[in-house]
């Protein structure tokens, strides 16, 4: 299992059964705007400071690749206003951060209205309870009750029987795109016959790569036979 990152209760990752990569982070270190003050006995100061540090990035989720995509935003939204720290490769990036907006965009459904890919974007702020109308308990913190894991453990039950099984090396796969990865057109005859996986890298499938066809096509875009 490879771990890229890691916030509260949530870790992004890519291992054998599931991959939740993390995309365009965009974080930055911003001084305040000097605030020339006075009194009537003291010369003007220069006051100075920083922002509160803030962080933003993507997630794109995809049902072929393992992931529960309503149960991810479901457990998602229950954690607006939380804070923990957020670590990037092992490393803490930032003081202690609040998760201030979860945005979903990007949404795919197959023909029995199921999620199979969705984008998340998240908006974390440096945690100042000076300044914050949201006082927070950690994370970490965070648990359910237990009936409430009951509730969810079923509900995770019912979903998981109905989902697809999840993309793996090994595999077989049809196409169900109209072009490879690198942007050609897949003839007829490719979406016909059943292919092997032997990579999987990031939103990309190598399929055919024993002796097939070996080409990349997008992880929506591939069924499990």
């Amino acid at each position: 299992m490879s771990t890229i990152a890691q916030w509260g209760p949530k870790t992004w990752k890519v291992d054998s059964s599931q991959i939740l990569a993390l995309e365009g982070l965009s974080f930055s270190y911003q001084q305040k705007a000097d605030n020339n003050s006075t009194t009537e006995d003291d010369e003007p100061t220069n006051e100075r400071g920083t922002e509160l540090f803030t962080l933003s990035f993507q997630s794109v989720l995809h049902a072929n690749a393992g992931v529960d995509i309503r149960s991810e935003i479901e457990s998602w939204e229950q954690l607006v206003t939380e804070a923990s720290y957020f670590y990037l490769e092992g490393k803490q990036l930032g003081p202690l951060m609040q998760l201030r907006k979860v945005g979903v965009s990007n949404v795919k459904l197959d023909d029995l209205g199921r999620l199979r890919v969705a984008t998340l974007s998240f908006e974390f702020k440096e945690y100042d309870e000076e300044t914050s109308s949201v006082k927070i308990t950690s994370a970490l913190e965070v648990g359910c009750s237990s009936s409430d894991k009951a509730i969810k453990a079923e509900a995770n039950t019912t979903l998981n029987n109905t989902s697809e099984t999840p993309l793996k090396v090994g595999g077989y796969v049809t196409l169900t795109g109209t072009n490879y990865a690198t942007g050609e057109n897949i003839p007829g005859w490719v979406k016909d016959r059943t292919h092997k996986i032997t990579q999987i890298s990031g939103n990309r499938v190598l399929v055919g790569g024993d002796g097939g066809i070996n080409s990349w096509v997008n992880l929506d875009e591939v069924s499990m036979v």
